[in-house]
């Protein structure tokens, strides 16, 4: 099984000059908690949630979201500070060709997730956690959603 068979071809991104708090509205609106910051068509970087809680001190140097920080000082940081100061921009990347069970090693060993998928150096989709589980219950997108969402439909009965 191979990235490209089990990879999701729509893709959350942002541009770098976007704010914190922009991005923080794509990531909800998305459903996502990754988004692949974008120079033109140039993977310029990512930035996850745990960036935004770290901000403006970036995740890879802050072990931990600052105690004692109110939600006011948070979303002040957010309307002003800009995705490209707080992304990474060492993004670690995986191609259409690789084993899937490579990149979950990958995922799973260092912690980085989802993976950018590139083809000819051009991203052409994502690789998530969730896409392997998927791929090994052999369960399609739409009807894993389907899935969840009669299970949270029942939850309540």
């Amino acid at each position: 099984m191979l990235v490209k068979e089990v990879m999701s071809e729509s893709v959350a991104t942002i541009g770098a000059d976007a704010t914190l708090e922009e991005a923080a509205q794509t990531m909800f609106a998305r459903g996502v908690d990754a988004l692949l910051v974008m120079d033109g068509k140039r993977l310029a970087g990512i930035i996850g949630l745990r960036d935004m809680f770290t901000a403006p001190r970036l995740a890879s140097q802050a072990s931990e979201m600052p105690r004692g920080r109110t939600e006011h000082e948070l979303r002040a940081v957010w309307r002003s500070q800009t995705v490209r100061n707080q992304m990474t921009d060492q993004v670690l990347t995986v191609t259409e060709e690789l084993p899937a069970m490579e990149a979950a090693a990958l995922m799973a060993n260092l912690g980085k997730h989802p993976l950018p998928v590139l083809r000819a150096g051009k991203v052409v989709g994502t690789i998530d956690r969730w896409d392997i589980v998927r791929a090994l219950l052999g369960v399609a997108s739409q009807t894993a959603v389907t899935a969840a969402d009669h299970a949270l439909d029942g939850a309540g009965a």
